[in-house]
């Protein structure tokens, strides 16, 4: 197997000799130590690190060194190996290959990684005062409840399936109805639950404390779900998922779905039609003609005349007024900030006039009217076939149009789409595939109404502030995407199909989570919240000011671009620190037939796979053919059975929906509901 490496002899502004004496007492602790005793001295160098130090205090020369140390730490904790030779100081990492015992291996510190950062979480005071609060009776208007009233009793519930096991198949699938009856309940803010009196918003982010990453807020739009049984007293917890913008680039979705320019290039050049025509003039004077530039005509930096017929000395002149503006946003960023300051008087016209939007709106058009006289200096200027046939000999024209194809996908990412963040069941009906359900009940129409209902009225900040009035885009979701959590081994979205035929829709149609490739394996999940606290104080200390604030609107993922930035204001070469090698399978779940049609804007109008109509209903039909496919085949195994039968409410509370390593010492003050 080959190794990763990494150069790591960051430049510290003279306190390079002091982080070469830290990895080399480094590597004099690591002789002779197991691998559960390096963990255990990586964690005390952390948390020295972090208590010893006011990072905002130090000097940048201090600064530099702590972040470079904090970074050290958590690669070495992921696994990486520290050599130091002569001056040199750099990183290494095996790749593994495709053998089973390699890939067990890699997936098994892929966990390690995510626990790591979950337990740091879980040791913060703040979650702990939370954990505590949510696992200590209070009274409520619905009596005394904590967080256990909403776990179900694993002996109780192995007992009531291993008399439905007994019976008919028929009679064990009506049996099991009653035993275990899924329902969706989407969470709002303020909501409380009307069974124990606690918050919704309480609940969901005290299961999501049981997974084995971190838990991490939402940016974007968003949708928190749980996943209930009716069948029980306090409609116990099944399992909870979260809906959350999707990400941007996806090389491997955006492939599959056409939205990458060589999918579409081949399309038109395979058939040169007159909808593909019409449909690139559209799009284009569509994309231009949501840019508010009433400003740049009345400053005379372009005029309605260059809208229709735009030279290359325009285009080049726009470009250097969007320098010309970022420039004055970075002297003056507050000025664009979405804050409750600048709420109740930045009109978005006003929001379209600040240096970000005017630099952004500058650079837009000068993006969208090269791509227009580009397509007018090859003939494309009415949308008719021959116009299309003769333009496609041009490689021109064809960067053009792939330019097109990446606008035009910005407009449809974040609105008719979503990313499943986080899907899954707790204890005990983890041991059922729960999971499964979970997954399941995410494609149905409920789902679909919800985030319709939610965000039907929502004004889009970023194109309302280019387009200097409230725009509002429909939400009509088409399609999930989602990840696993590591590039190996069984998945919980392996083999999800749901007929359509069971619940109205036409028989050859399935709701599949379809298995598309690999991701990238880049990213940074596996560096810890100092490190990003680090890396931010020190780009924020960049001479002339920070070129990267954290503003809505600024870019897409500014937390990327920061600790890019960070790593090279200290001599790091990012790439092969971000690039992380956990590669995940990425999965594509079209809910609608048409979904490339209507993502691309070829039609206007979703064919739902399931019909949305009597959506509850809908959701009620997909939770009984999991039980037929999954929940009725899974009871017949004892061991499952046992397994669920050791998820008890009995002091002391062992149950595995109980949020882990709570300090031993806060545990025996608790007031614990045994009901």
């Amino acid at each position: 197997m080959a190794d990763n490496i990494i150069d790591f002899n960051p430049t510290l502004l003279g306190e390079e000799p002091l982080f070469y004496r830290f990895c080399k007492n480094i590597l004099q602790e690591f002789r002779n130590k197991s691998s559960d005793e390096k963990e255990l001295y990586l964690k005390d160098q952390k948390e020295q690190l972090t208590k010893s130090n006011s990072f905002k205090t130090l000097s940048e020369s201090s600064l530099s060194l702590v972040f470079a140390k904090s970074l050290l730490l958590d690669l070495l904790f992921q696994d990486w190996e520290l050599r130091v030779r002569g001056e040199r100081i750099w990183l290494e990492y095996p790749v593994y290959d495709d053998s089973e015992t390699d890939l067990m291996m890699e997936k098994e510190r892929v966990r390690k990684r995510h626990l790591f950062a979950r337990d740091m979480q879980l040791s913060e005071k703040s979650v702990v005062d939370f954990i505590n609060r949510m696992e200590r009776r209070h009274l409520t208007a619905k009596g005394w409840h904590s967080i256990f009233s909403l776990m179900r009793d694993g002996a109780l519930l192995s007992q009531d399936l291993t008399r439905a096991d007994l019976l008919s198949e028929p009679e064990r699938h009506n049996a099991l109805q009653k035993i275990i009856s899924p329902y969706i309940q989407v969470v709002e803010i303020e909501k409380r639950c009307e069974h124990t009196g606690l918050f919704l918003s309480d609940i969901w982010r005290y299961f999501r404390h049981t997974w084995v990453n971190e838990y991490k807020s939402l940016p974007g739009r968003s949708i928190s779900i749980l996943i209930r049984d009716a069948a029980y007293k306090n409609h116990p917890i099944i399992g909870i998922a979260a809906l959350g913008s999707s990400v941007a680039q996806q090389n491997v979705r955006d492939n599959w779905i056409g939205w990458s320019s060589s999918s579409f290039i081949n399309k038109i050049s395979e058939s040169p039609l007159t909808k593909y025509s019409k449909w690139l003039i559209e799009t284009l004077n569509g994309l231009i003609k949501e840019i508010y530039v009433s400003d740049l005509v009345s400053e005379k930096i372009l005029s309605a005349k260059d809208l229709k017929r735009p030279s290359p000395e325009l285009i080049s002149s726009l470009r250097k007024k969007s320098v010309e503006f970022k420039k004055n946003h970075h002297k003056f960023p507050h000025h664009s900030k979405f804050n409750s300051e600048n709420n109740s008087f930045l009109t978005w016209k006003k929001r379209a006039q600040t240096f970000l939007f005017k630099s952004k709106r500058c650079q837009a058009l000068a993006d969208l009217l090269s791509i227009k006289n580009s397509f007018q200096s090859h003939g494309l200027i009415n949308g008719t076939r021959s116009e299309l046939r003769e333009a496609i000999n041009y490689s021109p024209f064809l960067a053009s149009v792939g330019k097109l194809i990446r606008k035009a996908k910005g407009k449809r990412v974040g609105i008719n789409m979503m990313d499943i963040i986080v899907c899954g069941s707790i204890a005990p009906y983890n041991h059922l595939l729960g999971g499964k359900l979970v997954c399941m009940l995410l494609t149905s129409p409920e789902i679909v109404e919800a985030y319709q209902d939610r965000y039907r009225e929502s004004v889009s900040l970023i194109a309302s502030s280019m387009n200097g009035k409230a725009t509002v885009r429909k939400p009509k979701l088409v399609f999930l995407g989602t990840t696993s959590l590591y590039g190996i081994g069984s998945s919980q979205y392996n083999r999800i199909k749901i007929p359509a035929s069971e619940f109205g829709g036409e028989g050859s149609e399935l709701i599949e989570y379809k298995n598309l490739g690999y991701s990238e394996g880049y990213g940074s999940f596996h560096l810890s919240k100092e490190t990003l606290k680090l890396g931010n104080i020190l780009v924020g200390r960049r001479k002339g000011g920070k070129r990267v604030n954290s503003i809505f609107g600024e870019g897409a993922n500014p937390l990327i671009r920061k600790i890019r930035e960070s790593f090279e204001n200290i001599g790091l070469d990012p790439d092969p620190i971000l690039n992380h090698g956990n590669k995940r399978i990425v999965y594509g779940i079209p809910l609608a037939k048409n979904f490339r049609e209507f993502l691309m804007g070829f039609e206007k109008t979703p064919k739902y796979i399931i019909p949305v109509k009597k959506v509850k209903e809908k959701s009620d039909l997909i939770s009984m053919y999991w039980i037929k496919r999954w929940l009725s085949k899974r009871i017949q195994k004892s061991e499952v059975l046992e397994s669920i039968r050791q998820h008890t409410l009995s002091y002391p509370i062992t149950h595995g929906a109980k949020v882990p390593l709570i300090p031993k010492n806060q545990e025996a003050e608790l007031e614990l509901d045994f009901n």
